[in-house]
Formats: C-alpha cells, structure tokens, sequence
C-alpha cells in the first residue's frame, strides 16, 4: 500500500488507487459516488449493491481505519432501485437528507442473431429517486420515487432521444448528482448524452424540499453545459459533489462512451449559469483509476479531498497539496 500512498510535495504525478482489500463478492467493490458524512467518515455507493451503501473511515495518515461498514437502505422493497450511480449528502430546514439515484440507463438485452440491440430495455428499477434520512441512530430510512425516469425525460426535451438507446451508443447514463442550496435543486451529471460537445448538468427543483417526496412537488429547471473541451474525445461527467462550506461543486469528467479516449480530470465549479469551471490541470490520474466519486471532507481536521474508483480502491489529497493550488479558468 505504501507505493500507492500520495504526499504531500510529492515528486509521484500520477494518482493511482489504494486498494479496499476486501470484495462483497467475487468481484471487486464498483465504487461509484461518495459523500464526506462526517470528519474521517466518508459514504459511497456500489453501482452493483442496491440495497446498502459502505462507510469509508479514515486513520489520520489517510489509511483505512477499519474494514468497510455495510450501511443497509431502510424503508423501500427489495430491488426497488438499480444501479445507484449517485449520491448527495446536504443539510435543509435543520434536516439531513442524503439522495441516491440510479442510472436511468438501458439495460442490454440479449443479442440476435449477432446484431447489436442499440435500444435495449427499460426495468422499473432503473426509474428511481431516492430521498435517505439518517436517523438518530444512523440508520438510513429511505423514500422512493417510482417512474421518475420517465417524467424525467417528458420534461426535459434534451434527454428525449437519447433515452431510447444504449449507454455507450449515447444513451441516457447519469453517473453523478448534485445539489444547489441556492435554487433547492438536484443537480444530475450525464455522462451520456454530450450536446454539443459539452457535459450536461440537468437541475431538478423540488417546491417544498420537505413536502412530500412526489413528482408534483418537483419541476425542471433549463439544463446546464459545462466549458468543458472535447480535444480528446467527448466527455462526460462521472462525478459531482458540493462542498457546502465553499459552495463550490467538484467534478470529474472521463470518456463518455467507450469509442472516447478522453482522460480523467478534475474540475471546480462555483455554481454559475454560464457553466465555467476551473481546471486542475497539475492533478493527472493513473490509467488504472476510473475516478467515480470525489468529494472533499476532513480527515482527523485536516483537509482534504477523497476519490473512489469502480476498481475497488480509493486515494486523497491533502488540500495543501500544490496540484490543488494549481488552476485554470475554462470558460
């Protein structure tokens, strides 16, 4: 593990994964979005693993502190949501809320005769919202919203076509989600589709965030595209989270689909309709880590900024570390 390790002034480039050094099963931890729920304690979601997310604790030298914590989703039925792909964590009204939705994706049927099914098929599972409590025992009691996909899609003319396919023909694939304390929106990161060579963030604002949890206390706001490039293939954002002490939103971005050759990179925004962020151009990740989650915390009081792979691993930055310092405006 010390080979991974990133320090501060360090001469090593390239972020490259720590390994959990556990598996649910046979295959690795497909760690997607994660949240910083409190100093050293951080929360991601296994798109493979719908019924629980997995607290991530943290030693002062950035080592894990213990094994992975299995974090079970009260209050829903079995295989009412798949593939959670995002989650948020933020304070309203004194509440806590923690939002989790899944991919909205098609699911690959199976193939005829050789010929590739670019429309696939839509499960129920696929269609859901959840809005998580954490109760006084940190325990997560959950509400869903069923067919948001679907109103989702009837409301935003920008997903319309793009919902009939196959991710990695452009179809429909949110991977990362948001939020914004200043219109009371859920902020959705597409990964595909790409319009006009941009990413697109898709805003959701609920009426009465503590109404209740139905499609009529939600409308759609106009989308978003972020100054993002597309020199090396189009991107797509893989995962956003806000810093509520800041108001500034990170973002990773990678390749949109597989034909794409874009790289990970890593992003700030301050939240404004123009969609201009900040690149940091000085933090380059290593080919092996797919960075699905980002977010930045505490960790022993001290500052720092913690990403998850699909690969079952993790690393961190120390917010002193001089690749966070270094910035670009991309308007």
């Amino acid at each position: 593990m010390g080979d991974n390790r990133l320090k501060t002034n360090s001469n090593l480039k390239l972020i490259r994964p720590i390994p959990f050094g556990e598996r649910p099963g046979s295959e690795p931890y497909n760690a997607s979005e994660i949240i910083a729920l409190a100093d050293s304690r951080f929360l991601f979601c296994d798109n493979n693993i719908n019924d629980a997310l997995f607290e991530l604790r943290l030693t002062k030298d950035g080592d894990m502190a213990c094994p992975l914590i299995k974090k079970p989703i009260n209050g829903i039925e079995p295989d009412a949501i798949d593939d959670i792909e995002g989650i948020e964590f933020f304070k309203i009204d004194g509440r806590s809320f923690l939002m989790a939705t899944s991919s909205f994706s098609l699911k690959q049927r199976k193939r005829l005769r050789r010929k590739k099914d670019k429309r696939g098929k839509l499960t129920p599972a696929r269609e859901s919202l959840l809005r998580i409590v954490i109760d006084e025992n940190e325990e997560l009691q959950a509400e869903i919203i069923p067919n948001f996909r679907s109103w989702l899609i009837e409301n935003t003319p920008e997903l319309r076509e793009a919902a009939r396919y196959l991710p990695d023909d452009g179809g429909l694939n949110v991977e990362a989600l948001s939020w914004d304390p200043n219109q009371h929106a859920l902020l959705f990161g597409i990964r595909t589709p790409v319009i006009d060579g941009k990413p697109l963030i898709i805003r959701v604002k609920a009426k009465k965030f503590t109404g209740p949890w139905e499609l009529d206390n939600l409308e759609v706001l106009p989308p978003l595209k972020l100054s993002i490039d597309n020199e090396d293939g189009d991107v797509g954002i893989r995962a956003m989270t806000l810093d509520q002490s800041s108001g500034i939103t990170l973002i990773t971005t990678g390749n949109s689909t597989s034909s794409s050759n874009a790289p990970f990179k890593l992003y700030s925004w301050d939240g404004n309709q123009r969609g201009e962020v900040r690149y940091f151009n000085e933090v380059k990740f290593h080919k092996r880590m797919k960075v699905e989650g980002v977010t930045r915390g505490k960790i022993s009081g001290r500052g720092a900024v913690v990403f998850v792979d699909d690969g079952g691993g993790y690393q961190l930055l120390w917010e002193d570390d001089p690749r966070l310092a270094s910035s670009t405006s991309v308007k």
